[in-house]
């Protein structure tokens, strides 16, 4: 099974370094690009980290900080992982927005030393936002602390508070006291935590279960391939399943087309399941950001709806117009109303029908738009979460409370 995780946490919590010691210790790094990260260690003369695999830039290591969001695959002991890591500094926050809308799972990263701190706050209620509940906590850099269990159940205890005021249940959130520099409780069990009888990372990300399969049908567009003989598809399946000889309907552009063929990389099958990317074989016209459903139950299109979202401009008023997308879809949209702004850190309604937010603002907007397929976060999360542009800049993300506004 393959699963989206995200993690994320205050800046110089150890989220890079984390998922770097995943890499190394499941053997997902090719030995060419761990001498390529010695020879720049070696060069800028910092101290080998583990972290250094997901830096792209070499201005980064520089830097020493992650400037975008990196996404990676590893293997576990049980499934297969697609990783996102995302900055925590403030002004980087919309990277760590898009890196969590298509997540399934979140593992929240606190240094012992630390504590929560800003950043926590705000990620976790943009997480809890975006309906991301499957949530672990590792506790990192217990090297630091000498591993001592008294430091870490004052963490726990205070994550927890945390947690509780954003409506997880704390006693449902697993916490990991780790060590991502000396690989303590990340893939293997640490000797110098004698006191913790728990999972490791690994152990505890390997034990979540996805139930998809139960929702209807949602296949999204990403291409079109015109052959000599045939025309294939290429899209993703969101949620549902897809089988050869299926009738589905495609909408906004509503065609009706039977699937003539599944293709994978490399071979045919006769279905395709949630997750899955494939190429279907049909007749008719579709186009990228189009969503296939069975006719029993199709996609709808819609031209307005009503969702929740957190903005990172400088300033959102009634009447401005903006880029709006979702899944592979791309609309132009106007913001028709402002309902509520709403703290991000905290929760709580600030303003009644303001005119404007600002930055960092959340609040509840309806959106008119061209046609497109959006879903109530709900029912299908997959199709639930958007993403806001303006001038190339993701400026905002959401997610989508009602679709049926009648307008």
């Amino acid at each position: 099974m393959n699963v989206n995780v995200v993690l994320v946490g205050h800046v110089d919590h150890g989220k890079s370094t984390l998922i770097g010691r995943l890499l190394y210790d499941s053997a997902s790094i090719k030995s060419e690009r761990v001498e390529e990260i010695q020879k720049l260690v070696e060069e800028y003369k910092r101290r080998f980290e583990f972290a250094y695999f997901l830096d792209s830039f070499e201005d980064e290591l520089k830097e020493e900080r992650t400037i975008d969001t990196v996404s990676l695959m590893f293997m576990g002991k049980k499934n297969c992982y697609t990783i996102t890591d995302v900055p925590g500094h403030k002004e980087f926050i919309k990277n760590m927005l898009t890196g969590a809308s298509h997540a399934d799972v979140a593992v929240l990263v606190v240094s012992v030393v630390e504590g929560v701190q800003e950043q926590t706050r705000r990620h976790l209620f943009l997480l809890r936002m975006l309906g991301i509940d499957n949530l672990f906590v590792a506790v990192n850099k217990m090297d630091a602390v000498a591993y001592s269990k008294e430091r870490f159940e004052t963490i726990r205890s205070q994550i927890s508070e945390v947690l509780s005021a954003f409506g997880y249940d704390a006693e449902e959130v697993t916490f990991i006291p780790v060590s991502a520099m000396e690989g303590d409780n990340i893939y293997s069990s640490s000797e110098k935590m004698d006191w913790y009888d728990g999972q490791t990372l690994i152990e505890a990300l390997d034990e979540v279960t996805l139930e998809r399969e139960t929702k209807p049908l949602r296949f999204v567009v990403q291409d079109v391939y015109e052959l000599e003989t045939e025309k294939v598809v290429v899209g993703r399946v969101e949620s549902g399943v897809l089988r050869r000889g299926d009738e589905i309907l495609f909408e906004p552009s509503g065609v009706r087309a039977r699937i003539e063929g599944l293709r994978f990389f490399g071979r045919e099958d006769d279905e395709a399941t949630t997750g899955d990317c494939a190429g279907i074989v049909i007749e008719g016209t579709v186009r990228r950001g189009d969503v296939g459903g069975p006719l029993e139950d199709p996609p709808r299109a819609v031209r307005s709806f009503f969702g929740e979202t957190v903005f990172l401009g400088d300033e959102l008023r009634r009447g401005d117009i903006l880029e709006l997308r979702c899944g592979t879809a791309k609309v132009r949209c106007e913001v028709s109303d402002i309902k509520e702004k709403i703290d991000s850190e905290t929760g709580e309604v600030l303003e009644e029908n303001p005119e404007s937010i600002s930055e960092h603002d959340a609040a509840t907007i309806e959106f008119a738009t061209e046609p497109l397929v959006v879903e109530r976060f709900v029912d299908i999360p997959e199709l639930g979460r958007f993403v806001l542009v303006k001038d190339g800049r993701n400026i905002g993300a959401g997610v989508v409370l009602q679709t049926d506004l009648g307008v």
